[in-house]
């Protein structure tokens, strides 16, 4: 079973930076469900951290790294299988997080924001991995 390394950092800094993309998008309505205090809120933006940021990064990778393996144990490595897998561990991601935060009670629009970006996320590294196939692999 061959990976192909490039797709999965690839596919990694994809994810990471969407997530970027959507929580900016998102932030007011995120900010919101977070139930911080402003003041609190406001003292963790005066002083960013870029722990937060690495973790993040790193869990891309990290799921990248299970969608690749998943794909390339396949029978098939496509466009197709890409997307199949993506959306069964993004759903499997996001329905983790419904599942917690439900139980916390959280707003819908939260919850929606929360959960939908893994499960995008996912799709769009199956989508990079599954279209960049490893170097030696058959297309089939």
């Amino acid at each position: 079973m061959r990976l192909n390394w490039a797709a999965v950092l690839l596919a990694a800094v994809a994810d990471w930076l969407l997530g970027a993309v959507w929580f900016t998008v998102f932030a007011n309505q995120w900010r919101m469900g977070l139930r911080m205090p402003a003041e609190e809120l406001q003292a963790h933006m005066s002083h960013p951290n870029f722990w937060p940021y690495l973790i993040a990064l790193l869990c891309s990778f990290l799921m990248a790294y299970v969608i690749a393996r998943l794909v390339a144990g396949s029978a098939s490595h496509s466009l197709f299988r890409g997307i199949i897998v993506g959306t069964l561990i993004g759903l499997a991601a996001a329905m983790a997080m419904v599942t917690e935060m439900v139980f916390e009670i959280r707003a819908g629009s939260f919850i929606l924001i929360s959960a939908a970006y893994p499960l995008l996320g996912c799709i769009l590294m199956g989508i990079i991995i599954g279209v960049w196939k490893p170097k030696g692999t058959a297309s089939i």
